[in-house]
């Protein structure tokens, strides 16, 4: 039995655990016992140095983690939404997934489903705030261009906000249900449609807890590959959020010059690994493509020459009187916040909380780097910013100083297709720490569990919104910009 099997058993107490010191909430998920009970599961950080996997059996009641960690709020409602698990204590356990056309008492994790039955439901309740002048400003869930549907509810005295509640799940897709019974290898095609912009993210973070499970290593050219795919994924994201910013407050020709830049990745993704969004790369085992040692030279120049140009782009924005005067004090995200939400990713680091799965985890390749942390203390739209112009110079040097060493053999080691194990694996995607849980059962899956940081990180955003005028919602909105997909996922 490997380590990782034996901590997903432990019957620790968890709420014990949580009130330890240190201790940070990763998830909270349900799976089903062989015998079809239900059973509840707390993936906790230790000291940021150790991951843990608790359970306790969920057919009776259980008690809420969310009086001690608000961050369980959103993980116990699911939980009761998903399972149909008793949580005692809950502050608010109003429907999460479920909106007004979904069945009462039909809670798809539990069962098969051909086609669930159309139901009413009693209409969901906002919170209502009242006082002289206050008025109500719905947004959404339509929205104008592609953006992907999301209700929005402010509460306003003239132009300054004092209440924002938020309301997602128009396009939940049931993703960790279409992994039920499909086999290891198809898993990846699903995980990689969680999030469209970071695919690569989720298909390594799957292809890991699959490595963890059944105990297989990776070669050291495919952990190298898999780190220079994640680097360029940071890079792109990073990119196009800071020519996103630009493009919100009207400085639109860095808007456009950012749009270039992440293009001439996508081009070098297409060119040396066939691929713009690197789908189909990463696998259990390792990854499908290799990169020639002729063009390890050119992707290294290419990479350099973004992150110049990017760097040189990112002095004059930052330098912009009428940028600061948008960006500076809009959309404050306290620490304290920050930390009783369990905020991950750049939105945490921006906030002074020093937390990155690939220092405080190292997985793959990182393991071998001394990976530096970009971090701030404001908690502002311009700390946000400048955290992902920091790390998008980071991401370009592990990347040059991988490809200088890139090791030389298999990219691939194969994986039994008819074992039965279980395990988990984190990333620090460009959003922030993603974590996935599997259970196989002779060679199929029987369950998969994503912890997605936009799932983490939405219920902070209505936080960073209280005393900002509503106009600057699009830019405090996008400062954080998390996926309405990978949360809906």
């Amino acid at each position: 039995m490997n380590a990782i099997l034996a901590q997903s058993h432990e019957t620790t107490d968890p709420l014990k655990l949580l009130h330890r010191p240190g201790v940070r909430l990763v998830s909270i998920f349900g799976s089903l016992d062989e015998d079809g009970s239900r059973r509840v599961h707390y993936a906790v950080d230790i000291d940021n140095r150790q991951y843990r996997v608790v359970s306790i059996a969920g057919e009776g009641p259980i008690a809420s983690a969310t009086p001690i960690t608000p961050a369980a709020a959103w993980y116990e409602r699911e939980l009761h939404d998903q399972y149909g698990v008793a949580i005692e204590g809950h502050p608010d356990l109003r429907p999460l997934l479920f909106h007004e056309n979904w069945a009462e008492g039909v809670h798809p994790m539990t069962a098969g489903f051909e086609k669930v039955p159309a139901g009413t439901r009693t209409p969901y309740r906002f919170l209502k705030v009242e006082g002289e002048g206050v008025c109500e400003v719905p947004v959404g869930p339509v929205h104008a261009g592609i953006i992907e549907p999301g209700h929005f509810r402010f509460s306003i005295v003239g132009d300054t906000v004092l209440n924002l509640e938020l309301r997602h799940f128009y396009t939940h897709k049931g993703t960790e249900k279409l992994f039920e019974n499909m086999p290891i290898a198809d898993g990846c095609l699903i995980a990689e449609s969680v999030s469209g912009d970071n695919c690569f993210a989720h298909a390594v973070a799957y292809s890991q807890a699959m490595e963890n499970s059944f105990g297989v290593a990776v070669p050291a050219r495919g952990r190298a590959l898999r780190l220079i795919g994640l680097e360029l994924e940071r890079m792109m994201a990073h990119i196009a959020d800071v020519g996103a910013l630009c493009g919100d407050v009207g400085f639109t020709v860095p808007a456009a010059y950012t749009a270039r830049i992440k293009e001439s990745l996508l081009l070098a993704s297409t060119r040396f690994f066939r691929t713009r969004f690197w789908r189909g790369v990463a696998v259990p085992g390792g990854v499908t493509i290799d990169l020639a040692a002729v063009d390890a030279a050119e992707l290294q120049r290419i990479v350099a020459e973004a992150a110049r140009d990017f760097a040189e782009l990112a002095k004059i924005i930052l330098e912009t009187p009428s940028v600061q005067n948008r960006f500076e004090s809009t959309g404050v995200l306290s620490r304290d916040v920050a930390r009783d939400l369990a905020v991950v990713g750049p939105v945490t680091r921006a906030s002074g909380i020093k937390i990155d799965v690939r220092r405080d985890h190292p997985y793959g390749r990182y393991r071998e780097f001394a990976t530096e942390i970009a971090h701030h203390s404001q908690g502002d739209v311009l700390a946000r910013a400048r955290i992902r112009i920091d790390e998008t110079a980071i991401s370009a040097r592990l990347i040059a100083d991988t490809l200088r060493e890139m090791p030389t053999g298999a990219i691939r080691t194969s994986i039994s297709a008819d074992a039965s194990a279980e395990g988990f694996s984190a990333v620090e995607s460009p959003r922030g720490e993603l974590f996935y849980w599997v259970r196989v059962r002779n060679g199929r899956i029987a369950r998969c569990h994503i912890k997605s940081p936009s799932f983490q990180n939405w219920p902070a955003l209505p936080l960073a919104m209280p005393g900002n005028i509503i106009a600057d919602f699009p830019l405090i909105n996008k400062s954080f910009n998390l996926s309405y997909s990978g949360c809906d996922r």
